[in-house]
């Protein structure tokens, strides 16, 4: 009885897996925004991936991917360095 059959599916499925960990990391990379992501931001989701391997690959395209075609939260049009407004009546 020959070994090649399961070895060679031994190895094409961990090449498979490997394929899709290095995308799942590439992808987070790639997003621009950390509001983006329907969880958690960049730096949560590469830690998650890196060592959690394909599982934690699988929890961030369940989970965390934003969804295509998904733009930064706006921001304030307050800014970020700008005080808050006066509560009513505080001026008058």
């Amino acid at each position: 009885m020959s070994t090649a059959g399961p070895v060679l599916i031994v190895l094409t499925l961990g090449l498979a897996a490997l394929v899709f960990w290095i995308w799942a990391i590439v992808d987070v990379v790639k997003v621009p925004d950390d509001s983006m992501f329907k969880a958690g931001n960049k730096l949560i989701w590469v830690l998650v991936i890196v060592f959690a391997g394909v599982i934690g690959a699988i929890i961030y395209l369940v989970v965390g991917r934003p969804e295509p075609g998904s733009q930064p939260m706006r921001p304030s049009p307050m800014g970020p360095n700008q005080p808050p407004p006066p509560p009513p009546g505080a001026l008058g």
